[in-house]
């Protein structure tokens, strides 16, 4: 017989009634999900405002994210959405710590899990860069300087996310390209990949 393929995986026709109780998940995982769309959606009109140089900055934060209309709104959706999902997936993180849910199968899906919580945590970061003033420079400073710490490839790589070696106008793009497209595709593969590990990899040894 052959084995269900991703979409199957992905919705599948039947579900173990125990898994559609709202305390089995608290639908955390997927609110996180509905609030990565909600910043997609808002950041793909906030991008018609904002242009990534440090002028270009300081228009769009001093006018309210430009001339757009409701402009305010989306840029205000946009950043609570954020640390909403922030918050709802370390809230996932201590339900799946709570139920054990992180045993085999379920390990390598579990470091998928973390790897997601990074991207969330880099997107935050590298949108919050984006204010370019003192305080997010600094920011932006601190991020490079920790990641210039990494044996042997860190220097490449803070060189890399600078644009030279030290912080300056270049470094806005490289935050904006990673906030804006590197990041987002990313995160949105190990999402879909997330999801069908759950239903592939089925329940845990203990646990939810």
């Amino acid at each position: 017989m052959a084995k269900p393929g991703f979409l199957e995986h992905i919705h599948p026709p039947r579900i173990p009634p125990e898994r559609t109780r709202f305390t089995a998940t608290f639908c955390l995982g997927g609110l996180s999900f509905l609030l990565f769309l909600v910043l997609g959606g808002t950041g793909a009109v906030l991008m018609f405002s904002y242009v990534p140089t440090p002028e270009g900055a300081a228009a769009f934060f001093a006018q309210e994210a430009g001339d757009l209309p409701f402009a305010w709104f989306f840029r205000r959706l946009h950043f609570l959405a954020g640390q909403a999902m922030v918050i709802t997936l370390l809230l996932h993180l201590a339900r799946v710590l709570a139920a054990r849910a992180y045993l085999p199968p379920r390990a390598v899906n579990w470091l998928v899990g973390l790897g997601l919580l990074l991207l969330t945590l880099a997107l935050d970061l590298t949108g919050y860069v984006l204010r370019w003033d003192a305080a997010t420079q600094g920011a932006a400073t601190v991020a490079a300087g920790v990641l210039g710490q990494i044996p042997a490839v860190g220097p490449l790589f803070q060189r890399l996310l600078l644009g030279g070696p030290t912080l300056g106008e270049t470094a806005l793009l490289r935050f904006y390209v990673l906030h804006c497209l590197a990041l987002p595709v990313l995160a949105l593969v190990l999402s879909l990949y997330h999801f069908w590990r759950i239903r592939k990899d089925g329940r845990p040894t203990t646990g939810l």
